[in-house]
């Protein structure tokens, strides 16, 4: 990215889909331009409460594991905080990891918000991929064959996410002169998705234009 802007891509693993909604796992990458900085960021995080059996067959983390590995969760958004230093945060449905789970947590708490909300690699993914048809992380691990990286882990996924950007999403995004990170957050939220693959063929990007999300 020409800004080289330093951002940060987030996963969370949680206790389930119904609120409140507890992360039990918080993983990190922070990203200057399009390369990773530094060393990841991964905590998990013990609230004492139970795990559904539904929640474990996606991330396999028990309660018991939870109280030996987690860590007080106010002391790891804490950690959070600083490792992510006020940068705006990016995560593959940053609808979940940001609306529904790390904001109403922070809340519960009484901690404050991380950093600033960035844009969605899930929504991004639908257009610099149009066609796929299903655009879960294993599902574009698959298709670009990327590396091993454990599924439903939250530093796994992160590390697929930084994956994407550099062999698969930088090279649709730099010939379309998108190349700074608030021209990548307008495109990932640019209606209709038509309208995109234009983009990426050579029509001008208009950045004036305000577009909703989808």
């Amino acid at each position: 990215m020409k800004d080289a802007i330093n951002w940060v891509i987030v996963d969370t693993e949680t206790d389930g889909l119904c609120a409140p909604i507890h992360v039990v796992e918080l993983a990190a990458q922070r990203m200057q331009g399009w390369e990773p900085v530094g060393e990841p960021f991964r905590m998990f995080l013990n609230h004492n409460v139970p795990i559904p059996a539904e929640a474990f067959a996606v991330h396999g983390y028990t309660r018991e594991y939870l109280r030996k590995h987690g860590q007080d969760p106010r002391a790891v958004h804490a950690a959070f905080a600083k490792y992510a230093e006020g940068c705006p945060v990016v995560a593959h449905n940053l609808s979940y990891d940001w609306n529904r789970c790390l904001q109403p947590e922070w809340a519960r708490l009484g901690a404050p918000t991380v950093g600033r909300r960035g844009f969605c690699t899930l929504t991004l993914a639908r257009r610099l991929v149009p066609g796929f048809g299903g655009y879960r992380l294993d599902a574009l691990k698959q298709r670009f064959g990327l590396s091993t990286s454990r599924s439903h882990e939250a530093l796994g996924d992160v590390f697929t996410v930084v994956e994407l950007f550099r062999k698969i999403y930088r090279a649709r995004l730099e010939p379309a002169g998108l190349v700074t990170f608030d021209a990548i957050a307008a495109f990932a939220s640019l209606t209709p998705i038509a309208k995109c693959a234009a983009i990426l063929q050579g029509e001008p990007f208009p950045m004036g234009r305000k577009s909703r999300s989808r």
